[in-house]
């Protein structure tokens, strides 16, 4: 189905309209972050860059390396540690010594043992529709239900409705749960369990089966761009109306500066790969998922957290007023 145009992207034959750009040793995270550099009219061709060992793409998005956050072993290390999951996505993602994730996780605390994953396509996408919805007259609705004496401890319930990227297609209504709002030491272990019962296509199909090593569980709770994007509504209400920021303060999602904003849309729209075993001529074909998803860790691993996942108002504005044009100058 057709996308609406604020998620429009350019296909094949619309990138190779513009003028193709050389630039070498895109295998390293150096030439991946030389994609942020292309002008609008140009565009560069790269090879795959999934790593081997993985049939597909698809493999690697599910079963690739993790950065992995400092993990919680217990509520009362959490509440005695005091940091927020923005202060340990800073030293995990300051501390990388490669590329190839395939997102990053973190384990809640309690009787729900499964893993939280969240991929940064995910957090880009989760902001494109936070910003479709602030530009184009269709805003996300939350109503958190948090009231109750339960909250302290185990954090609101929040019902969201999001509109679809898609056209002609509904709105989505889904229940986020374990929501911080509240000021309290608890606060430290309610974020980690953060859930809803969404069931999107991508979140339905992302079938995960544990290797004989893996270490933990192979539940894993995908978090999507749906979730992020009535999360990231969210923290902008209660501010607004309450000036309460204690769902900011307990994000679990990464908050994209406009600069990845940017690299992002050039990852889209200004970049092909280069692939021998294609059936068509040239052997191109665009960045599939698993390579969108490299290519923006090797932007973490060069620039760092702050000038990647940590937007601030003095430097890149709101985030719902982000620009999300893409750069074209055939």
């Amino acid at each position: 189905m057709a996308k609406k145009a604020f998620f429009y992207e350019n296909r094949k034959p619309q990138i190779k309209q513009k003028e193709r750009a050389d630039i070498d040793g895109f295998i390293q995270a150096e030439g991946l972050r030389a994609i942020a550099d292309l002008q609008p009219g140009e565009y560069a061709v790269i090879p795959e860059i999934v790593p081997r060992g993985y049939s597909s793409a698809r493999q690697f998005m599910k079963h690739g390396p993790e950065v992995k956050p400092k993990r919680m072993t217990s509520i009362r290390e959490a509440i005695s540690m005091a940091k927020t999951p923005v202060q340990l996505r800073e030293e995990a993602f300051n501390s990388l010594n490669s590329q190839d994730y395939c997102g990053y996780t973190f384990m809640p605390l309690g009787k729900d043992e499964r893993k939280r994953k969240v991929s940064l396509i995910e957090c880009l996408e989760g902001a494109r529709i936070f910003a479709y919805a602030n530009q184009s007259g269709f805003p996300i609705k939350v109503k958190a239900y948090s009231d109750a004496k339960r909250v302290r401890k185990d954090g609101a319930e929040v019902i969201v409705d999001v509109p679809s990227r898609t056209k002609k297609q509904g709105r989505m209504q889904y229940k986020l749960n374990s929501v911080p709002m509240v000021d309290s030491p608890e606060k430290y272990a309610i974020s980690l369990n953060i859930g809803s019962d969404h069931s999107c296509p991508s979140k339905r199909f992302n079938i995960r089966y544990k290797y004989s090593d893996d270490k933990e569980s192979s539940r894993i709770v995908n978090l999507c761009a749906h979730e992020i994007a009535g999360y990231l509504e969210l923290i902008q209400k209660t501010w607004e109306e309450d000036k309460n920021m204690i769902p900011l303060q307990m994000c679990q999602f990464a908050i994209p500066t406009q600069e990845t904003v940017d690299y992002y849309l050039r990852l889209e729209n200004n970049v092909l790969v280069e692939n021998p075993r294609l059936k068509s001529k040239d052997k191109l074909r665009k960045p599939n998922r698993a390579e969108k998803e490299i290519a923006l860790w090797g932007l973490v691993q060069g620039l760092g957290h702050d000038r990647t996942f940590f937007s601030t108002k003095s430097r890149d504005g709101s985030v719902g007023d982000y620009n999300w044009d893409i750069p074209n100058d055939f």
